[in-house]
């Protein structure tokens, strides 16, 4: 083959491979967008599971008492006013932060617009002192042509500058305006989010004060022995219930997680606290804990201890504000007692995510966080899972 015919085959050789890698490529963002489909579609169909499950949970839950009732509607209320300070404190630190940076650049731009007034300063004492009237005489006389066109330039070159500088300092100042007026509004709103998160901060005090009062006559209502057991084992069967459930949704989904049975002994418990109430400890005469309750100060982050899908985010009988998260392979964990949730069902967690904040909902007298981790519906001792 001479060299020309080879230069041609190597050409369609390379045309060949190029048209091989694009459609390569374009088969890859193919099945990528398929996936993602995929995903988004078994998503909404758990998240249609999961609610049909919800509403059987509820009609179940029509049985609860009028104190029940009245105390399950104050917490939602308070989940509601907590979530909504919450987002309004994530939009105080985002201004703040732009008002710092903002800040920091009308400083650079003061300095800046000084320096350049000085050098301004600077060119006009420099002219003036050179003698820029000479320009006038050195036209009249005109003694020498060449010279006189030399300085004509010098002259020309000089006035340039000015202008030039003049163009820069009026640019400099009008973006010192406009960093001063941006300024100015972000001030005017964070004074406004800081009212707005004082008046949302006295509707949950008030909310709170209700609790208070609601959580009294349940416990009126519950002075029984018989009454406060019978109260307590519904609310274990119904929590029992309701993880039942779940897992059968999971069974039925392909959405997969790595579980929690490699890191026994390297997870962080989901708050900081001491252990109120532990693993298996007895309860009453019945029941035992089949999860620990932790000590900790109210509004205090509660964290995922692993990532996972949350399954439930919602109020329960006994457990108040709860969210339970699926870490695949059939481990879930449940966090209660909680003011407030941060996550709806159906969205992904990373470990060490805020998904709740502390509380004494469901009937508590003091703050804390119900925990539990469960395998295949099987309560666990978390302890086992977390570092010593």
């Amino acid at each position: 083959m001479n060299s020309a015919g080879r230069r041609l085959s190597a050409l369609l050789l390379s045309a060949a491979l190029s048209a091989a890698g694009v459609s390569v490529a374009v088969a890859q963002q193919v099945d990528a967008r398929e996936e993602q489909a995929r995903a988004e579609a078994q998503l909404q169909q758990l998240q249609r599971d999961i609610q049909q499950r919800r509403r059987q949970l509820e009609r179940r839950q029509q049985q609860l008492s009028g104190s029940e009732r009245a105390l399950q509607d104050v917490e939602r209320q308070i989940n509601r006013s907590s979530q909504a300070i919450a987002t309004t404190e994530r939009e105080l630190q985002a201004t703040q932060t732009r008002i710092r940076e903002l800040e920091g650049e009308q400083e650079a731009l003061t300095q800046s617009l000084r320096q350049q007034a000085e050098l301004l300063a600077d060119q006009i004492e420099a002219a003036y002192r050179s003698g820029d009237y000479n320009f006038l005489r050195m036209l009249l006389n005109q003694e020498n042509p060449a010279r006189f066109e030399r300085m004509l330039e010098y002259y020309r070159h000089l006035n340039d500058a000015r202008l030039e500088q003049l163009a820069t300092l009026h640019a400099t100042e009008e973006e010192l305006f406009a960093v001063q007026r941006t300024l100015t509004r972000e001030q005017q709103q964070l004074a406004q989010r800081r009212e707005q998160q004082e008046a949302q901060r006295r509707t949950l005090a008030t909310q709170q004060q209700e609790q208070e009062s609601r959580l009294a006559a349940l416990r009126q209502e519950q002075q029984s022995e018989n009454v406060a057991l019978e109260s307590l084992l519904q609310s274990e069967q119904e929590l029992t219930e309701l993880l039942a459930a779940l897992a059968d949704v999971l069974r039925s989904s392909d959405i997969t997680l790595a579980g929690l049975a490699n890191l026994r002994g390297q997870l962080s418990w989901p708050v900081r606290g001491t252990l109120r109430h532990r693993f298996g400890q007895q309860r009453s005469s019945q029941v035992q804990w089949r999860g620990v309750v932790l000590n900790t100060e109210a509004e205090a982050p509660v964290q995922s201890i692993a990532d996972g899908r949350v399954l439930y985010s919602d109020w329960l009988r006994g457990f108040g504000l709860v969210i339970v998260v699926d870490h695949g392979e059939g481990y879930m964990s449940l966090y209660g007692y909680n003011q407030a949730l941060m996550y709806d069902v159906g969205e992904p967690v990373r470990q060490g995510d805020t998904i709740a904040l502390a509380g004494q909902s469901g009937g508590q007298s003091e703050p804390g966080v119900y925990f539990e981790i469960r395998h295949r519906g099987d309560p666990v001792n978390p302890a086992t899972f977390m570092r010593r």
